[in-house]
């Protein structure tokens, strides 16, 4: 049995959309036939007589929802399977109580209702993330922005429809003018947080991969420390699989019917993809973008359709593909260059789709 796990751009609503107790039902009854529809991840058997039979040679796999999503263990480790489905269970809750933006009694959700230059205390987990997101940030030059909520909202990629209809420029310039890195101050000795303007904290293009990183730690913390952990398309590994190959990893074509852009192999190492071609709203004949460009306001607006990062952490992945997404190709090539990031980008063309890369992605 060879396991491939196909990595998908995350669908920014998903999270923010609660799973029912029907759709959870069914996610663990695909799990338990074995034949998986799980939006971010592809089980290829690549041998029939492989399948016929148990092979003790091949990782355990546990699936369900989180989030609002779908997540997947593969565990190479002997770890008991529901032990290992409780902790990191446990890990993807906390983050969700955290930092989930569909939750009105998440710390987020709170944060976004407090009074302007009002310090709220808030948990180790939280702290970490927004610390994350504030570096990535300045790291990124304001390419990866968290305060960008409520334009999120505006143009109907948040927990809310939207209108249907491009939002009015004046508004787009009006919430611009409270969006910003500088707007956001961390306390992290307390730790606390407190926001300079009334904007939104989005936290949904890192929280995710801070979910796996979470997860992994979990798992490792109980003696398990060979496994693949996914959660919505993002992905972190440990170790390697129980007949001692590395994880394989496989990175979808925009092309559609589950085709592979680049096949490559991970050890405690992470991967997140961040596109346009799976997350994106029709307005008024025009398709945009579910990504916002926080020095516009706007969706972004170039041929850049995907872009997958690799990391040593899923956090860091996460945010990262994020960045290099809104920076566009010829920008986000050369940030990636300069600072040594392992990234694919695929464009689109007049003829379909191109990609180029760096470090292990440079031959593709």
């Amino acid at each position: 049995l060879l396991m491939e796990i196909l990595v998908r751009p995350r669908l920014r609503r998903i999270w923010q959309r609660p799973i029912s107790r029907n759709e959870r039902a069914r996610v663990r009854l695909r799990a338990q036939i074995g034949g998986s529809n799980l939006r971010a991840t592809l089980l290829l058997c690549m041998f029939v007589t492989a399948c016929s039979g148990p092979d003790f040679s091949a990782p355990r796999v546990i699936a369900g929802s989180t989030m609002g999503t779908s997540y997947m263990l593969s565990l190479g480790c002997g770890l008991d399977l529901e032990v290992a489905r409780e902790a990191a269970e446990a890990a993807f809750a906390r983050v969700d109580h955290s930092m989930s933006g569909y939750r009105p009694d998440s710390e987020l959700m709170t944060f976004n209702r407090s009074s302007i230059g009002q310090w709220q205390t808030i948990s180790q987990d939280f702290a970490a993330v927004v610390q994350s997101a504030l570096d990535l940030g300045v790291l990124s030059e304001g390419a990866f922005d968290p305060t960008v909520g409520a334009l999120v909202e505006l143009w109907g990629f948040g927990a809310t429809e939207g209108s249907g209809s491009v939002p009015d420029a004046s508004e787009i310039g009006r919430l611009l003018e409270q969006t910003g890195l500088r707007q956001l101050e961390l306390d992290s000795r307390t730790p606390a947080i407190r926001r300079l303007a009334d904007f939104s904290l989005d936290l949904s293009a890192i929280a995710k991969g801070y979910a796996v990183d979470l997860a992994a730690a979990t798992l490792q913390g109980s003696a398990c420390q060979d496994f693949l952990v996914e959660v919505g398309g993002e992905v972190g590994v440990r170790g390697v699989r129980p007949d001692g190959s590395p994880w394989r990893i496989g990175v979808e074509s925009p092309s559609g019917l589950q085709a592979v852009t680049q096949r490559l192999t991970l050890r405690d190492e992470a991967i997140a993809t961040s596109g346009d071609y799976r997350n994106f709203l029709r307005i008024e004949g025009e398709l945009y973008s579910h990504t916002i460009d926080p020095q516009t306001g706007f969706p972004v607006l170039h041929e850049l359709t995907s872009v997958s990062v690799i990391a040593d952490t899923a956090m860091r992945a996460d945010a990262l593909a994020t960045a290099l997404n809104v920076m566009g190709p010829e920008d986000g090539l050369a940030f990636a260059l300069r600072h040594d990031l392992e990234a694919l980008f695929i464009i689109r063309t007049e003829n379909g789709y191109d990609s180029f890369g760096t470090g292990r992605f440079d031959d593709v």
